[in-house]
């Protein structure tokens, strides 16, 4: 498997589409969301100054295969999905009619997620792999390039929350470095919370 690492900031934007796509494949809160809060988290993420991310182009084909995201203040890029009312609200109707439990989660999730983070710590909010690249350590790859890129920007420490099922992505983040602080309860979410010095 012959691919390449570039910035998340360096994406033409035709391209979020499939980063969105990918992403949809997540079990996590976001994916059960829908499409358009993928698509518009993707595009708040890019333009956040102070988040940052790499994802793994195939050389031959061009074709994304994955992606990393982290945020010294994930929440931040959350709340910027309310920065369009209309949209928000649009949305937000159409979650609550069509999917309550996973409104009821996402109140859930923003009360949990505060307080969870440190001075010059940083989170890895999300490493996706397309599934059929997965089983190449592309996620680890894709990980530790969001920790390399931390240790650069002067962060101290380094930030993961997965769920308990999600062995794949649990073995990959331990064998970056990463040690399970605690586990907890997020609403449906049963997560251990993983940190690592940088």
């Amino acid at each position: 498997m012959n691919y390449t690492l570039h910035p998340l900031k360096d994406i033409n934007p035709n391209l979020l589409p499939r980063i969105a796509e990918i992403h949809m494949g997540d079990a996590g809160l976001l994916s059960k969301l829908g499409y358009p809060f993928i698509l518009r988290y993707f595009e708040i993420a890019v333009k956040d100054e102070r988040t940052f991310g790499f994802y793994a182009q195939e050389n031959e084909t061009g074709e994304i295969m994955g992606f990393s995201l982290a945020s010294p203040e994930p929440s931040s890029l959350t709340s910027q999905l309310t920065n369009d009312r209309l949209w928000f609200i649009k949305q937000i109707l159409k979650v609550v009619f069509t999917r309550p439990l996973a409104f009821i989660q996402m109140v859930i999730s923003s009360i949990t997620i505060q307080g969870q983070m440190e001075d010059e710590a940083i989170e890895c909010v999300y490493f996706t792999v397309d599934p059929k690249f997965r089983g190449h350590r592309l996620g680890r790859t894709l990980q530790k390039a969001l920790m390399d890129e931390g240790r650069k920007q002067g962060y101290k420490k380094i930030f993961a929350s997965i769920e308990t099922w999600n062995k794949a992505s649990l073995a990959a983040t331990q064998a970056n470095g990463f040690t399970i602080a605690k586990t907890f309860r997020e609403g449906i979410y049963h997560r251990r919370r993983l940190e690592s010095k940088l």
